[in-house]
């Protein structure tokens, strides 16, 4: 294992994130896990998307707002929350009309619209940039701000 700079890696993940339109997210409950892909937007180091409360993720987030999401080579563990009415949300507002205009028109202003924010805690990157092209992946634990990588010879 390879200590790494937790700032350094994260502002480069963050910066991947960020440039992401969509994602795939899993929610489960009741030992049912779904899989989606979500038109989001990032800022504030969350990731935001839009939903309809009578949906399946709706109700398992409310049920367990334990998340994952997957963009490229990116894996995320999150927490999810709900934030309220979709039409109340300036901030998400103004960037999702941005990155996804025709899904702003068609399901912001509906009564059952709903943001949820995900709040990432664990992040793992396949990672092929080593001088050899060994692939490793680079973890990324928020909340204790630990980041390293794991050789291929050392994941099982």
């Amino acid at each position: 294992m390879e200590i790494l700079n937790f700032e350094m890696e994260l502002k480069k993940v963050f910066k991947k994130i960020g440039k992401a339109k969509f994602a795939s997210l899993a929610t489960c409950s009741q030992n049912m896990p779904t899989v989606r892909t979500m038109s989001i937007v990032f800022f504030d180091n969350k990731i935001y998307f839009q939903t309809s409360k009578e949906y399946v993720k709706f109700k398992q987030i409310t049920e367990n707002n334990s998340v994952a999401l997957c963009i490229g080579n990116i894996q995320i563990e999150g927490i999810a929350n709900i934030k309220g009415k979709t039409s109340e949300q300036n901030k998400f507002i103004e960037k999702y009309k941005k990155s996804h205009n025709s899904s702003y028109k068609k399901y912001s202003g509906l009564d059952s619209s709903i943001l949820i924010e995900i709040n990432p805690i664990k992040i793992i990157i396949w990672d092929y940039s080593i001088i050899d092209q060994k692939p490793s992946r680079i973890f990324l634990e928020l909340e204790r701000q630990k980041a390293y990588r794991i050789m291929e010879e050392y994941i099982k």
